[in-house]
C-alpha cells in the first residue's frame, strides 16, 4: 500500500517534470532560428535583428511593417530588418514576384515601403508603383509573366513554414512578438527590453 510519504514525492516529480516541459515546449513554440536568408536592412552588426514575414493583403500584417520601418529609423545603429516572403494567396503571391523584380534591379525596399503606405489592390496598379519608382518596365513585366520568381516565392513560405512560422509572425532575436499589431510603443518597448538583455550578458 502507498504511503503518503510516496505519493507526495510522486506529485512533485510529477509537476517538475510537466513544469519543465511546459517551458521547454513555450520556448520552442516562440523562437526561430534566425537565417537572414530575406531581404535585409539596416547595419549589418546590429545587436537586433528582426524578421518579418507579412502578407501584404492582411492589414495586420502591413501595420507592423510600418511600424518596423518607423522603428528601423529610429534604431538606425541597434536593428538589422529582415523580410520573408508569406504570402496566402493569388494576389498577395504577385505582390511578393514583384518585389522580388524589383529587388532584382535594386529596389525591392522601395517598392516594400511603397506599397506598405498604400496597398495596391490590382496588377495595374502594382505595375504603377513599379513605374512610379523608374523600373525597366519591359524587363518588370518579363519576370512577371514569365514566372521567374515564382517558385522562389513558393520556396521562401514552404521554408518558413517548416520552421514553424505562423500567420502575421515577427521574431526579434529568435523570439516571437506577439503584438498584432500594437503600437509604436509596444515596439519600442520590446526593442528596449531586448538590448537591455543584451547589455546584461556582455552583449551576447
Amino acid at each position: 500500500m502507498w504511503t503518503r510519504e510516496y505519493v507526495v514525492t510522486v506529485l512533485l516529480i510529477t509537476i517538475a517534470i510537466l513544469t519543465i516541459g511546459f517551458f521547454l515546449w513555450n520556448s520552442d513554440t516562440q523562437r526561430l532560428s534566425c537565417t537572414c536568408e530575406g531581404w535585409c536592412r539596416g547595419a549589418d552588426d546590429a545587436p537586433v535583428t528582426i524578421e518579418a514575414y507579412p502578407d501584404f493583403l492582411c492589414p495586420e500584417c502591413v501595420d507592423k511593417q510600418l511600424l518596423l520601418v518607423q522603428a528601423l529609423d529610429m534604431y538606425p545603429k541597434e536593428i538589422r530588418l529582415v523580410y520573408h516572403h508569406y504570402p496566402s494567396s493569388g494576389f498577395s503571391e504577385e505582390i511578393a514576384e514583384a518585389l522580388e523584380a524589383a529587388g532584382d534591379q535594386g529596389k525591392l525596399w522601395q517598392m516594400h515601403d511603397r506599397i506598405i503606405q498604400d496597398v495596391p489592390d490590382n496588377m495595374s496598379e502594382l505595375k504603377a508603383v513599379a513605374e512610379g519608382l523608374g523600373l525597366d518596365m519591359e524587363r518588370f513585366n518579363e519576370a512577371l509573366y514569365s514566372g521567374e520568381f515564382t517558385e522562389m516565392v513558393q520556396l521562401a513560405k514552404e521554408k518558413a513554414i517548416s520552421a514553424g512560422v505562423r500567420y502575421v509572425s515577427v521574431f526579434i532575436n529568435e523570439k516571437e512578438y506577439e503584438k498584432y499589431p500594437g503600437t509604436l510603443n509596444d515596439l519600442c518597448r520590446a526593442i528596449d527590453e531586448e538590448l537591455e538583455r543584451i547589455e546584461a550578458n556582455g552583449g551576447n
